[in-house]
């Protein structure tokens, strides 16, 4: 994306989008005057200070300080950078992303044209599963206790028994059969007589990318499977899909994640449509695998909380295990949903009920505790053998995590569990963490922007609101008036776009100082959009040049005379003296 962000196609996007629309999908908001208030999305309070401004296309909060543009609203809620955040932008809106050459050009169409298929084809299935060869679906279905509005939720479909209705049916779509087989919905015969469907007789899971896109497609065989069939199938990877980089259900969970303050995650499709059966919306899927780095940052975020609950049996513990220890690497809180062996979230639900489902997750232990809890389970600790093979199993969980304090924290608790010396324990503990050499993050703390004098505060707004104020600047030796201002770097990115021909306003310059890291001037920039003051013209802005002239030669004078007060030099002196002097008329002058 960043090979085809050219200034022309961020202008496109700016001007084609609402920020009061895109905010409003995230935050409701309430008119008030001109502007639009609500609750602000990044930091908690329970009195609106969270302001829009339609016209301006700015957004800002005046209790965090928080502001910008509909682009940098983007970025902070979805934790992305800018590209990413023009590219979300541009993908909602229907506006076309610029291609970056011949071969981005080939991928692009490509993954266009697979998004397209499975639309197409997620239809199909659906249609299906209410059509007469759906019948046998619909009763397991109906047998996992799955009502009309969870199947609705999910878009889940079926796939017929037979070698060729999806792609009879595409193929009458104008997709071409090459297409289907790249996007996984076909197969080539091996005897190269043509392709036959990926999915037959399976009820249908789409999975959809965070904007609801369907990527790609789960299938379950309805039971009783064959030996040979394995119970899951999934499409392949393609240019529309990388498994490891997606999470199933976060598109339709990543709201109530926000609300609850943390994420449940289970394994598989069945389980997350028994967690939303039951109302628990905050649930996710692994797509049966171990978390990746990519799945936890995605999830990372929407919060830093996870409680994970996978099958409770062998396999289960074993993709728990495999998951929290990058999920710790990755800074996350991290519970472990203890259920009964044998049982899967679904099993417990049907079973005893959506209550004890969620004592289950309220109880759920932290996950050195559930680990220590699992490394006793056959064991009496009676011996050093065992002691000593329990410690080895937990501690280099231990020292994944990236927080030292809860590292020494949980090495004690873990010693006072078996009964041995902490300073035993310890000293594993450093062996261990030379193993896993875990990275520590670093807590980013928000700086509030430096305050602004009225005066700044004035100049800037005059300047953006008139093109001649913006030439008397140019043409004047401004340099030398704003010195030691906080107002300075914003002033030279106004003057460099007017110099340039470029449009002068507040969206403009943000995305000027966003390309320069300037985080405080966007701060001060944002905050002076939202002020109320009536503008005014070239006799105000003289005015607050004329100010901010005498205070920088008030500044001189009193350097002067600090160093009058420390020479001890005759020449110096005199030349010192003079300086004072002739400082003292200019500001005269100034009066």
């Amino acid at each position: 994306m960043s090979g085809t962000l050219t200034r022309d196609f961020v202008e496109t996007v700016r001007s084609a989008v609402d920020i009061a629309r895109v905010v409003s999908e995230y935050v409701p908001l309430k008119p008030a005057g001109a502007r639009l208030k609500g609750l602000c999305p990044f930091h908690q309070e329970k009195t609106p200070s969270f302001h829009v401004d339609p016209e301006r296309k700015l957004f800002f909060c005046f209790g965090c300080q928080t502001g910008g543009d509909l682009f940098k609203f983007v970025m902070l809620y979805e934790q992305v950078e800018f590209p990413e955040a023009v590219r979300i932008l541009a993908e909602r809106n229907g506006i076309p992303i610029p291609k970056a050459g011949s071969d981005g050009s080939r991928e692009t169409d490509l993954k266009t044209r697979i998004l397209e298929s499975n639309k197409a084809a997620r239809e199909y299935y659906r249609g299906m599963l209410s059509a007469p060869a759906g019948s046998g679906a619909r009763k397991y279905l109906e047998s996992r206790d799955l009502s009309a509005e969870t199947l609705e939720t999910l878009s889940v479909g079926y796939a017929p028994d037979g070698w060729d209705h999806l792609r009879n049916h595409l193929t009458g779509k104008q997709f071409a059969p090459s297409e289907l087989v790249q996007a996984g919905l076909a197969s080539p015969r091996k005897d190269g007589s043509g392709e036959y469907d990926r999915f037959r007789n399976r009820i249908i899971f789409p999975i959809q990318d965070l904007y609801g896109k369907t990527i790609a497609f789960g299938g379950r065989a309805i039971p009783p499977v064959e030996e040979r069939e394995p119970k899951y199938l999934n499409s392949p990877e393609t240019p529309a899909y990388v498994k490891g980089e997606h999470l199933y259900g976060l598109n339709l969970a990543r709201e109530a994640i926000r609300r609850e303050g943390y994420a449940i995650v289970v394994e598989g499709y069945m389980d997350l449509a028994a967690l939303i059966q039951a109302g628990f919306l905050q649930g996710v899927a692994s797509l049966g695998t171990a978390f990746t780095q990519a799945q936890a940052r995605l999830l990372g975020r929407y919060t830093r909380r996870v409680v994970v609950s996978y099958d409770g049996d062998a396999a289960g513990s074993k993709a728990a295990v495999r998951s929290l220890d990058l999920l710790l690497e990755q800074g996350f809180e991290v519970r472990l949903v203890d259920l009964p062996e044998g049982m899967d979230p679904d099993d417990v639900i049907r079973r005893n009920g959506p209550d004890a489902y969620s004592a289950l997750v309220r109880q759920a232990p932290e996950y050195i505790e559930w680990m220590v809890n699992r490394e006793s389970r056959g064991r009496t600790m009676g011996t050093a053998r065992e002691k000593i093979e329990a410690v080895n199993s937990v501690l280099p969980h231990i020292a994944r995590m990236n927080n030292p304090i809860e590292r020494v924290s949980w090495t004690g608790r873990l010693a006072d569990a078996l009964g041995i010396d902490d300073d035993l324990v310890l000293q594993e503990l450093r062996a261990a963490l030379k193993e896993a050499r875990p990275d520590i993050r670093q807590r980013v703390h928000k700086e509030v922007a430096p305050e602004m004098r009225q005066v700044e505060r004035r100049l800037l707004a005059l300047m953006l609101a008139s093109h001649d104020i913006r030439m008397k600047m140019l043409e004047s030796d401004h340099e030398v008036e704003l010195e030691g201002s906080k107002i300075s770097g914003i002033v030279e990115v106004i003057l460099s776009l007017e110099e340039s021909g470029q449009p002068v306003d507040y969206p403009a310059v943000l995305e000027a100082l966003e390309r320069l890291a300037r985080l405080d001037d966007q701060r001060i920039l944002t905050q002076l959009a939202f002020d109320d003051e009536p503008t005014g013209g070239m006799e105000e802005a003289d005015a607050c040049l004329k100010t901010m002239r005498r205070e920088r030669l008030v500044r001189e004078r009193k350097d002067v005379q600090d160093a009058i007060r420390k020479t001890q030099d005759r020449s110096t002196l005199d030349a010192l003296l003079l300086q004072q002097m002739q400082l003292a008329r200019q500001i005269d002058t100034l009066t």
